[in-house]
């Protein structure tokens, strides 16, 4: 990809990073495109608005034609609901539907886009001890057939492809982090279950800096881990929001307590990924928050 001005068409554009993605694209002055299901999910300055439809192809195809590059956001959040079976079956259809419709229309292409990039998650390569890095193999739990199931259909696109296994994106007002400190504003936090599994983090900041990294370095294909350097466990994470929130850390949940409430929802917060972002680190990748006591300094303060 050159250094000049691109097209830029994110699919999903009015999410939680989709939003982000636009705002860093636009201020380098990039032309954006956001693919959205209905005109009001759409509300941003300098972002052109394309509507479509994830499962069939339309005339929003030709926005494909000539871009630079394409990336696929597209996913309902797997938190909230019950993971019953017809929400699981929800999950998996917000996902690989999107991606099949999209690596359908690539491959009509004859200007495909420069780079196809699609997100997914750490929870790829399933829960553990061991670091993962970005070749790590699949996991066997239903997040990691999840990913799988998402991740499937880019093995077809004819153009260069990379799939963004996002941890845990920290923002002040969006996303997972306003939720998991309510406890701790209420002088109710402390360590989850045995507070020993892993949380593989980043800043949304690094997180979209570094998918605009690997939108422009071609040498880049496959999966990459978009983490902090820095995994922790959970009892470091309690401590340090413990910290910036200048709140007691005492009361431990206990896992017996987590499983009652979310059933098998539970493994989000009772199990979790060392991953480690080597694919970034090795092509020189600079995080603006590395570690966890100074995005929560950023983020909570």
């Amino acid at each position: 990809m050159s250094d000049n001005a691109a097209k830029v068409v994110i699919a999903g554009g009015s999410g939680f990073l989709g939003r982000y993605l636009a705002v860093l694209l636009r201020r380098d002055g990039h032309e954006v495109v956001s693919l959205s299901r209905t005109r009001s999910d759409v509300t941003q300055t300098g972002v052109r608005y394309v509507p479509w439809d994830p499962t069939a192809l339309g005339d929003w195809v030709e926005e494909l034609e000539h871009a630079d590059a394409i990336f696929n956001l597209c996913g309902e959040t797997i938190s909230g609901k019950r993971w019953t079976d017809a929400r699981k079956a929800d999950l998996l259809e917000s996902r690989r539907r999107p991606s099949e419709t999209l690596v359908q229309a690539i491959n009509t292409m004859t200007h495909p886009p420069s780079v196809y990039l699609q997100a997914s998650g750490v929870g790829y390569y399933g829960t553990g001890e061991d670091a993962v890095s970005d070749n790590g193999s699949p996991g066997d739990d239903f997040l990691a057939h999840l990913a799988m199931q998402w991740e499937e259909p880019v093995a077809d696109v004819r153009t260069r492809s990379v799939l963004l296994r996002f941890g845990v994106v920290f923002h002040n007002k969006e996303g997972a982090l306003p939720l998991m400190l309510l406890p701790f504003r209420a002088f109710m936090g402390g360590p989850l279950a045995s507070g020993r599994q892993w949380l593989s983090w980043i800043h949304i900041v690094d997180a979209v800096r570094a998918i605009c990294f690997v939108m422009e370095h071609s040498d880049i294909e496959g999966g990459v881990n978009i983490t902090a350097p820095q995994p922790v466990r959970n009892k470091t994470f309690t401590t340090l929001i413990g910290a910036a929130l200048r709140r007691p850390t005492f009361m431990p949940t206990p896992r017996f307590l987590l499983n009652l409430l979310l059933g098998e929802q539970a493994i989000l917060l009772t199990e979790g990924q060392q991953a480690h972002p080597d694919v970034l680190m090795q092509r020189g990748f600079s995080f603006h928050f590395p570690q966890l006591e100074e995005a929560l300094e950023n983020l909570v303060n």
